[in-house]
């Protein structure tokens, strides 16, 4: 390939903010919708694990990254990535984990918050991303690139394992009660207003370095529209702000 067929390439990989910006919107338009609808209730009925319908949301951003990939870690590092976000899904919807490490009784406490399973979840996979990102730069025996290749590879991780984050989403918006995650019976309203206001900066702080992002993003050449996965990426990171906040809710 010549060097002017490279600058066609990367010119038709990139796409205007204008763009990047729009499918943001239609990202958070679809969450918010998904979790103005009832979820689906299972398990106690006196105090039911409630999951969320933004639960499809989040594992078709896993989908779409991974299609629309703007990383240059390789079909492995796509393949890790792609598993710890849909096990970080598996974290977010299930009470397997939460009574695991949060046994009934612990601490005169007769129940526990889906969001701390979860928040348990994401810090193994975290850890495991890390070790594993590294160990597989580590057997290359070629390491040529080898920065890049584990920053892509970790960043890719932590946007799949945020995404599952959004599935607390309906927490935040004052529609319903209940008794656990997808619960609106936060501890007060000063600890609701707090964190939704911080999550909301924070998600506005993301959303602007995608302006940047997308303006230096040098994606794989054989990459298409990767600009679609920039522009995802700051919604699925803040699934884990989503997430944090949503935690504070119940804790505070």
């Amino acid at each position: 390939m010549t060097a002017s067929e490279k600058v066609a390439v990367k010119s038709a990989q990139k796409a205007s903010f204008g763009k990047v910006f729009a499918v943001q919107i239609a990202a958070y338009v679809v969450l918010v919708v998904l979790a103005l609808i009832p979820g689906i209730s299972y398990g106690d009925a006196e105090e039911p694990a409630i999951v969320s319908f933004t639960v499809v949301a989040s594992v078709a951003m896993i989908a779409l990254l991974a299609v629309f990939n703007p990383f240059r870690d390789g079909v492995a590092g796509h393949a890790i990535s792609v598993i710890a976000g849909l096990l970080s899904v598996v974290c977010a919807t299930t009470m397997m984990l939460g009574r695991a490490i949060f046994p009934a009784g612990l601490g005169d406490e007769d129940t526990f918050w889906m969001q701390e399973g979860w928040i348990a979840g994401v810090g193994g996979l975290l850890i495991l991303l890390i070790v594993v990102s590294f160990g597989r730069q580590m057997a290359r025996e070629n390491r040529t690139h080898l920065i890049r290749s584990l920053s892509h590879n970790v960043v890719e991780g932590v946007a799949m394992i945020g995404s599952a984050g959004w599935c607390f989403l309906s927490t935040l918006l004052p529609i319903r009660s209940g008794e656990n995650a997808a619960s609106t019976d936060y501890g007060s309203t000063t600890a609701w207003a707090v964190a939704v206001i911080v999550a909301l900066l924070l998600i506005i702080a993301l959303d602007a370095c995608s302006y940047w992002w997308n303006r230096d993003a040098d994606p794989d050449p054989q990459s298409k529209n990767p600009w679609i996965g920039i522009a995802l990426l700051p919604v699925m990171i803040s699934g884990i702000v989503v997430g944090i906040a949503s935690y504070a809710t119940v804790m505070f």
